[in-house]
Protein backbone atom coordinates (compact mmCIF):
# COMPACT_ATOMS: atom_id res chain seq x y z
CA UNK A 1 0.00 0.00 0.00
CA UNK A 2 2.91 2.38 0.74
CA UNK A 3 4.47 1.73 -2.69
CA UNK A 4 1.09 2.16 -4.37
CA UNK A 5 0.43 5.44 -2.59
CA UNK A 6 3.89 6.76 -3.43
CA UNK A 7 3.37 5.98 -7.11
CA UNK A 8 -0.04 7.68 -7.18
CA UNK A 9 1.23 10.86 -5.56
CA UNK A 10 3.94 11.32 -8.19
CA UNK A 11 1.55 12.53 -10.89
CA UNK A 12 2.92 12.97 -14.40
CA UNK A 13 1.39 13.86 -17.73
CA UNK A 14 0.19 10.85 -19.75
CA UNK A 15 -0.54 12.69 -22.99
CA UNK A 16 0.13 11.20 -26.41
CA UNK A 17 -0.15 7.91 -28.26
CA UNK A 18 0.25 4.41 -26.89
CA UNK A 19 0.08 0.98 -28.48
CA UNK A 20 -0.40 -2.38 -26.84
CA UNK A 21 -1.27 -6.05 -27.06
CA UNK A 22 -3.45 -8.02 -24.67
CA UNK A 23 -4.71 -11.53 -23.96
CA UNK A 24 -8.02 -12.32 -22.29
CA UNK A 25 -9.37 -15.42 -20.58
CA UNK A 26 -13.14 -15.15 -20.83
CA UNK A 27 -16.27 -16.91 -19.71
CA UNK A 28 -18.71 -16.77 -22.64
CA UNK A 29 -22.48 -17.11 -22.81
CA UNK A 30 -25.33 -17.06 -25.31
CA UNK A 31 -28.34 -15.75 -23.43
CA UNK A 32 -31.57 -17.38 -24.69
CA UNK A 33 -30.55 -20.42 -26.72
CA UNK A 34 -32.06 -21.19 -30.12
CA UNK A 35 -32.47 -24.96 -30.59
CA UNK A 36 -35.05 -24.69 -33.38
CA UNK A 37 -38.04 -25.88 -31.37
CA UNK A 38 -36.99 -29.53 -31.25
CA UNK A 39 -36.58 -30.02 -27.49
CA UNK A 40 -36.96 -28.06 -24.26
CA UNK A 41 -34.04 -25.77 -23.48
CA UNK A 42 -30.86 -27.49 -22.35
CA UNK A 43 -28.83 -26.71 -19.24
CA UNK A 44 -26.01 -24.18 -19.59
CA UNK A 45 -22.46 -25.49 -19.14
CA UNK A 46 -19.37 -23.48 -18.20
CA UNK A 47 -17.80 -22.17 -21.42
CA UNK A 48 -14.41 -20.42 -21.64
CA UNK A 49 -12.06 -19.15 -24.34
CA UNK A 50 -8.93 -17.08 -24.97
CA UNK A 51 -9.08 -13.81 -26.90
CA UNK A 52 -6.32 -11.54 -28.25
CA UNK A 53 -6.22 -7.93 -29.41
CA UNK A 54 -4.03 -5.10 -30.63
CA UNK A 55 -4.88 -1.63 -29.34
CA UNK A 56 -4.03 1.97 -30.16
CA UNK A 57 -4.83 4.82 -27.81
CA UNK A 58 -4.40 8.57 -27.49
CA UNK A 59 -4.55 10.49 -24.23
CA UNK A 60 -5.68 14.12 -24.49
CA UNK A 61 -4.79 14.79 -20.85
CA UNK A 62 -3.37 12.77 -17.98
CA UNK A 63 -6.82 11.35 -17.21
CA UNK A 64 -8.93 11.12 -20.39
CA UNK A 65 -8.39 9.76 -23.88
CA UNK A 66 -9.70 7.38 -26.54
CA UNK A 67 -8.81 3.79 -27.40
CA UNK A 68 -9.49 1.50 -30.37
CA UNK A 69 -8.69 -2.19 -30.74
CA UNK A 70 -8.80 -5.00 -33.26
CA UNK A 71 -9.11 -8.45 -31.75
CA UNK A 72 -9.90 -12.11 -32.31
CA UNK A 73 -12.65 -13.00 -29.84
CA UNK A 74 -14.17 -16.50 -29.66
CA UNK A 75 -17.67 -16.64 -28.15
CA UNK A 76 -20.33 -19.29 -27.81
CA UNK A 77 -21.98 -21.64 -25.32
CA UNK A 78 -21.97 -25.29 -24.26
CA UNK A 79 -25.19 -27.05 -23.24
CA UNK A 80 -26.20 -30.42 -21.83
CA UNK A 81 -29.12 -32.25 -20.23
CA UNK A 82 -27.69 -34.49 -17.53
CA UNK A 83 -31.13 -35.26 -16.04
CA UNK A 84 -32.83 -36.57 -19.19
CA UNK A 85 -32.55 -39.65 -21.38
CA UNK A 86 -31.43 -39.72 -24.15
CA UNK A 87 -28.35 -37.61 -23.42
CA UNK A 88 -28.08 -34.38 -25.41
CA UNK A 89 -24.98 -32.19 -25.72
CA UNK A 90 -24.46 -29.05 -27.77
CA UNK A 91 -21.34 -26.92 -28.22
CA UNK A 92 -21.80 -23.69 -30.22
CA UNK A 93 -18.54 -21.98 -31.21
CA UNK A 94 -18.62 -18.47 -32.70
CA UNK A 95 -15.51 -16.61 -33.89
CA UNK A 96 -15.56 -12.82 -34.22
CA UNK A 97 -13.21 -10.03 -35.23
CA UNK A 98 -13.98 -7.37 -32.64
CA UNK A 99 -13.44 -3.62 -33.01
CA UNK A 100 -14.18 -1.62 -29.84
CA UNK A 101 -14.11 2.20 -29.88
CA UNK A 102 -13.89 3.38 -26.29
CA UNK A 103 -13.43 6.39 -24.08
CA UNK A 104 -10.44 5.89 -21.79
CA UNK A 105 -10.19 7.23 -18.24
CA UNK A 106 -7.22 6.90 -15.88
CA UNK A 107 -6.18 8.13 -12.46
CA UNK A 108 -2.89 7.84 -10.61
CA UNK A 109 0.82 8.59 -10.87
CA UNK A 110 3.75 7.73 -13.09
CA UNK A 111 4.06 4.17 -11.75
CA UNK A 112 0.52 3.04 -10.85
CA UNK A 113 -2.61 4.15 -12.68
CA UNK A 114 -6.16 2.88 -12.43
CA UNK A 115 -8.01 2.80 -15.74
CA UNK A 116 -11.52 2.32 -17.12
CA UNK A 117 -12.68 2.01 -20.74
CA UNK A 118 -16.24 2.07 -22.02
CA UNK A 119 -17.84 2.24 -25.44
CA UNK A 120 -19.43 0.31 -28.33
CA UNK A 121 -17.83 -2.80 -29.78
CA UNK A 122 -18.51 -4.04 -33.31
CA UNK A 123 -18.16 -7.81 -33.69
CA UNK A 124 -17.88 -9.33 -37.19
CA UNK A 125 -18.68 -13.03 -37.44
CA UNK A 126 -16.02 -15.10 -39.24
CA UNK A 127 -17.05 -18.63 -38.28
CA UNK A 128 -19.94 -20.44 -36.58
CA UNK A 129 -19.90 -24.18 -35.90
CA UNK A 130 -21.59 -26.57 -33.53
CA UNK A 131 -21.49 -30.11 -32.20
CA UNK A 132 -25.09 -31.12 -31.43
CA UNK A 133 -25.35 -34.78 -30.46
CA UNK A 134 -27.80 -37.26 -28.97
CA UNK A 135 -26.03 -40.15 -27.27
CA UNK A 136 -22.92 -39.20 -29.24
CA UNK A 137 -24.67 -39.21 -32.62
CA UNK A 138 -26.21 -36.42 -34.77
CA UNK A 139 -29.89 -35.76 -34.15
CA UNK A 140 -32.42 -36.67 -36.86
CA UNK A 141 -33.96 -33.83 -38.84
CA UNK A 142 -37.02 -32.24 -37.27
CA UNK A 143 -40.01 -30.58 -38.92
CA UNK A 144 -40.62 -26.98 -37.92
CA UNK A 145 -44.20 -25.87 -38.71
CA UNK A 146 -43.21 -22.20 -38.61
CA UNK A 147 -41.04 -22.51 -41.72
CA UNK A 148 -42.91 -25.55 -43.05
CA UNK A 149 -39.69 -27.47 -43.64
CA UNK A 150 -37.34 -29.91 -41.97
CA UNK A 151 -34.27 -28.61 -40.14
CA UNK A 152 -30.90 -30.35 -39.89
CA UNK A 153 -30.44 -29.41 -36.23
CA UNK A 154 -27.03 -31.12 -36.00
CA UNK A 155 -25.51 -29.35 -39.03
CA UNK A 156 -21.89 -28.51 -38.23
CA UNK A 157 -21.43 -25.25 -40.18
CA UNK A 158 -24.18 -22.89 -38.98
CA UNK A 159 -22.79 -19.50 -39.99
CA UNK A 160 -25.91 -18.83 -42.08
CA UNK A 161 -28.02 -19.06 -38.91
CA UNK A 162 -26.39 -15.99 -37.32
CA UNK A 163 -26.09 -12.33 -38.25
CA UNK A 164 -22.79 -11.22 -39.74
CA UNK A 165 -22.36 -8.43 -37.15
CA UNK A 166 -23.17 -7.93 -33.49
CA UNK A 167 -23.07 -4.57 -31.69
CA UNK A 168 -21.98 -4.84 -28.07
CA UNK A 169 -21.48 -2.61 -25.03
CA UNK A 170 -17.84 -3.01 -23.91
CA UNK A 171 -16.27 -2.15 -20.55
CA UNK A 172 -12.78 -2.60 -19.04
CA UNK A 173 -11.24 -1.60 -15.73
CA UNK A 174 -8.02 -2.43 -13.92
CA UNK A 175 -4.51 -1.27 -13.06
CA UNK A 176 -1.61 0.00 -15.21
CA UNK A 177 1.95 -0.45 -13.90
CA UNK A 178 4.89 1.30 -15.60
CA UNK A 179 7.77 -1.19 -15.31
CA UNK A 180 10.40 0.85 -17.20
CA UNK A 181 10.27 4.15 -19.06
CA UNK A 182 7.58 4.09 -21.79
CA UNK A 183 6.69 0.42 -21.16
CA UNK A 184 3.93 -0.80 -18.89
CA UNK A 185 1.75 -3.77 -18.12
CA UNK A 186 -1.93 -3.74 -17.30
CA UNK A 187 -4.23 -6.29 -15.74
CA UNK A 188 -7.89 -6.14 -14.90
CA UNK A 189 -11.35 -7.22 -15.99
CA UNK A 190 -12.96 -6.89 -19.40
CA UNK A 191 -16.42 -7.77 -20.68
CA UNK A 192 -19.12 -7.05 -23.24
CA UNK A 193 -22.87 -7.53 -23.66
CA UNK A 194 -24.50 -7.94 -27.07
CA UNK A 195 -27.17 -5.33 -27.75
CA UNK A 196 -28.57 -7.03 -30.85
CA UNK A 197 -30.19 -10.39 -31.54
CA UNK A 198 -27.49 -12.61 -33.08
CA UNK A 199 -29.94 -14.93 -34.86
CA UNK A 200 -30.37 -14.38 -38.61
CA UNK A 201 -33.84 -13.28 -39.72
CA UNK A 202 -34.68 -16.69 -41.23
CA UNK A 203 -33.69 -18.44 -37.99
CA UNK A 204 -35.75 -16.55 -35.44
CA UNK A 205 -37.73 -19.66 -34.63
CA UNK A 206 -40.09 -20.29 -31.76
CA UNK A 207 -38.87 -22.55 -28.97
CA UNK A 208 -40.43 -25.71 -27.55
CA UNK A 209 -42.95 -23.58 -25.62
CA UNK A 210 -44.11 -21.74 -28.74
CA UNK A 211 -42.36 -18.40 -28.15
CA UNK A 212 -39.30 -16.71 -29.61
CA UNK A 213 -36.62 -15.07 -27.47
CA UNK A 214 -33.72 -13.12 -29.00
CA UNK A 215 -30.23 -14.51 -28.37
CA UNK A 216 -27.40 -12.29 -27.08
CA UNK A 217 -23.64 -12.73 -26.82
CA UNK A 218 -22.12 -12.05 -23.40
CA UNK A 219 -18.57 -12.50 -22.15
CA UNK A 220 -16.35 -11.37 -19.31
CA UNK A 221 -13.02 -12.30 -17.82
CA UNK A 222 -9.43 -11.46 -16.97
CA UNK A 223 -7.13 -9.43 -19.19
CA UNK A 224 -3.33 -9.04 -19.20
CA UNK A 225 -1.62 -6.58 -21.53
CA UNK A 226 1.65 -4.93 -22.48
CA UNK A 227 1.80 -1.38 -23.86
CA UNK A 228 4.30 1.16 -25.10
CA UNK A 229 3.78 4.90 -24.56
CA UNK A 230 5.29 7.24 -27.15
Amino acid sequence: MFVLSAGMMNVSAQKGFNIGIAANYNATFIINQNIYGGTPELDYKQTTSFAYDLGLGYNFTNWIGVKAEVGMTPMGQKYYNHDDIPSLTRDVQLSYITVPLMAHFSLGGEVFRFYANIGPQFAFLTKATQSYLQDGKPLPKIYNPEIKDSIDVSKTDIKDRYKSMDIMARFDFGLDIIIIKHIGINFGLSGAYGLTDINASDWKLKNHDGEYKPSHNVYGGLTLGLRYCF
